[in-house]
């Protein structure tokens, strides 16, 4: 079973206004990835990197972004591993406002910061998505 259905992504890609519209060449073919590409990755995309973040956020500052409507690592899933996190500012993290963000006057989503750790949702967007 696919975690979504491409079907739709394709025809609308594969449209030559759409095309134009994207400044693509009209002769282009979209394709999804490959069997090849996706058997390749899908151990690497189901993977935590929770601990990477523990120790990262300990040494360096972090960002941690994505769009609204992410279907792979949605915003609930983030805010829900990172509760979770080793860090000894993660109650301060937590008790920090999520700051509307704009840019020229329109909504482009939320910023949550303190300390070392930023997470910044972008309104109405995705993350590109690594098949």
């Amino acid at each position: 079973m696919k975690p979504y259905e491409t079907d739709v992504v394709h025809a609308f890609l594969q449209m030559e206004e759409v095309k134009k519209a994207l400044g693509v060449e009209t002769s282009m073919v979209w394709e999804d990835c490959s069997k090849a590409v996706k058997a390749a990755l899908h151990e690497d995309v189901m993977k935590s990197v929770k601990f990477m973040v523990e120790e990262l956020v300990k040494k360096s500052k972090v960002l941690l972004y994505q769009g609204q409507f992410d279907l792979r690592d949605g915003v609930v899933s983030t805010e829900a591993w990172v509760k979770e996190l080793q860090w000894d500012g993660l109650e301060r993290f937590l008790m920090a406002e999520r700051k509307v963000w704009k840019v020229n006057q329109q909504l482009a989503g939320y910023v949550q910061k303190w300390g070392s750790l930023t997470h910044v949702v972008v309104s109405g967007g995705r993350a590109p998505c690594p098949c």
